[in-house]
């Protein structure tokens, strides 16, 4: 079974999917408005948010004009951030399918929003006046001692995976970002552009 032909898991709100077709919007029978090749990552990225994004990208490519089947899909990004958990299955998501990602932010990317805007698969983009943030990430943690330490270790190892990430994907490397990391680090356009976290300024 191909990642495109996988059945659904079962949810309380099934996602919304919008298609354009002839520069007319035309609602889909999913219920949703999605234009051709554009797939919106708008708001905090929690749980559900990958099961979303993954049944958009299925649902443009499956139904898209066959003029546009061969054309990079496009990531809109508005996000204050949010589940790691989620940001790295995107992530992944983005790496393994045949299309290539355009990810583009309007607005501001901050925290795993951030990271996902800089590991687009395609062209990296950030309009002239969006904010992009990157920090450490926040964890908390309750119960037996040894349980906190384990969590502890493990919000370790899920840093050390960010920084390398960022490190393959930008100009920076691992270390780098450990350093600038340590507290909120934001970046205009022009810096992101500098430092490799985007391809283009538009």
């Amino acid at each position: 079974m191909s990642i495109y032909e996988e059945k659904a898991p079962t949810t309380k709100e099934q996602p919304t999917v919008m298609k354009q077709d002839n520069l007319k919007w035309e609602e889909s029978d999913r219920g949703v408005w999605i234009p051709e090749s554009v797939i919106y990552l708008f708001g905090e990225i929690a749980e559900y948010t990958l099961f979303d994004f993954m049944t958009r990208v299925r649902t443009v490519i499956r139904e898209r004009d066959d003029n546009y089947k061969d054309d990079a899909l496009n990531l809109i990004i508005n996000s204050p951030g949010g589940d790691v958990s989620e940001m790295f299955g995107i992530i992944d998501f983005m790496d393994l399918i045949d299309t290539k990602v355009n990810t583009i932010v309007r607005g501001s990317a901050q925290s795993a929003a951030a990271i996902i805007l800089a590991c687009g698969t395609g062209q990296r983009a950030a309009s002239k006046h969006s904010t992009i943030m990157f920090h450490q990430g926040s964890t908390f943690s309750q119960g037996k001692l040894s349980d906190v330490r384990a969590g502890l270790e493990y919000s370790k190892l899920v840093e050390a995976k960010i920084y390398s990430l960022l490190g393959e994907r930008t100009k920076k490397d691992a270390k780098w970002w450990e350093d600038k990391m340590k507290s909120d680090f934001y970046l205009t356009a022009e810096e992101a552009l500098d430092f490799g976290v985007i391809d283009t300024i538009g």
